[in-house]
């Protein structure tokens, strides 16, 4: 399985200490655009983060985009490098929160993950239980600005009620 990851979902599951999740999760290679890397090791982390999230890009392969195609203006370079990427190697997954990202991943032919899918997952799978993904769910959006709408975060809310 090929798995390219944006930044987004690198970020947010760094902050809440769940980046193990992914390759719990998902066996194969994690292929990281440099983009990315810089992007998420350039914004303001705490020095328990900063060692995460190099930990984990560690077991990751970092690669270079050379000439991204540019899917949408409205998205940025390291997005357009991602989705890039995810084509030139007939990724089986992207990592991404970004609506338009996942959207022109899906127009591609690639299935998107973001976030909170990957905590809905992990709980499916029981690498949490239902108490675990909504107190992460809850940090994300209350603690570290994660954006989602109403109806989603009701949705998602729902999803972990209802499980077994």
């Amino acid at each position: 399985m090929i798995i390219v990851a944006d930044a987004s979902p690198l970020i947010f599951l760094g902050k809440i200490g769940q980046l193990e999740l992914i390759p719990s999760l998902f066996k194969g290679e994690i292929l990281i655009p440099s983009s990315v890397r810089v992007e998420i090791l350039a914004q303001p982390v705490s020095p328990a983060e900063e060692r995460r999230l190099k930990g984990f890009l560690a077991r990751c392969r970092i690669i270079t985009v050379a000439h991204p195609e540019y899917f949408s203006a409205g998205m940025s370079r390291s997005d357009n490098e991602a989705l890039t990427l995810a084509v030139r190697r007939h990724a089986d997954l992207l990592l991404a929160d970004e609506r338009l990202m996942r959207d022109m991943a899906v127009v591609e032919g690639i299935r998107p993950l973001g976030t909170l899918g990957i905590l809905l997952l992990a709980m499916r799978k029981r690498l949490l239980n239902r108490k675990e993904t909504h107190q992460l769910v809850e940090m994300l959006v209350r603690d570290h600005q994660f954006r989602i709408s109403v109806a989603l975060y009701d949705s998602v809310l729902s999803k972990i009620a209802a499980a077994r």
